[in-house]
């Protein structure tokens, strides 16, 4: 009995010729960029490294309050003493230059809300005295700390 001779079968389907749409590709890109940077965390004050207090309780800082970071100079080899630094907006002030900016900010404004970011080494006398400036223009203040659980370096 002689074999049948192979046949060849034709495929039913053909590959996909034309253009690549490429929008699907696109928006999946952007989902993908939108979840990583409303995954991401945010910096309050970049560059300024500031060892905040540790408290086993904390507040929420509310995002439109202005920041005062107070931190120490570096310990010298002459052993000085650690003098204190008031930054507010970027600018490095004095304890008068903070008032007369805490002045100016709350003409004709609603009050706001002050955070205070000290060291924990910075003078109490000092941050008394940056409290004292926000409340004379009725506004409230809030002293920020570091969970108990929180590398040191600031939230």
């Amino acid at each position: 009995m002689p074999l049948p001779s192979p046949t060849r079968l034709q495929p039913r389907l053909t590959l996909l010729r034309g253009t690549t749409d490429l929008v699907p590709l696109v928006t999946v890109l952007f989902l993908l960029l939108l979840f990583f940077l409303l995954g991401s965390s945010f910096v309050t004050q970049p560059g300024l490294v500031v060892e905040l207090p540790k408290s086993s309780l904390g507040v929420r800082v509310p995002s439109g309050g202005w920041i005062v970071s107070v931190t120490l100079t570096p310990e010298t080899k002459e052993g000085g003493g650690r003098k204190p630094l008031i930054f507010c907006r970027d600018e490095l002030l004095d304890l008068a230059g903070l008032r007369k900016l805490l002045e100016e900010a709350g003409r004709g404004r609603p009050p706001q809300t002050l955070v205070i970011r000290a060291d924990k080494d910075a003078p109490a006398g000092l941050l008394v005295e940056i409290m004292n400036a926000a409340l004379a223009q009725k506004w409230s203040v809030l002293l920020a700390t570091q969970p108990d659980a929180e590398p040191p370096g600031g939230p």
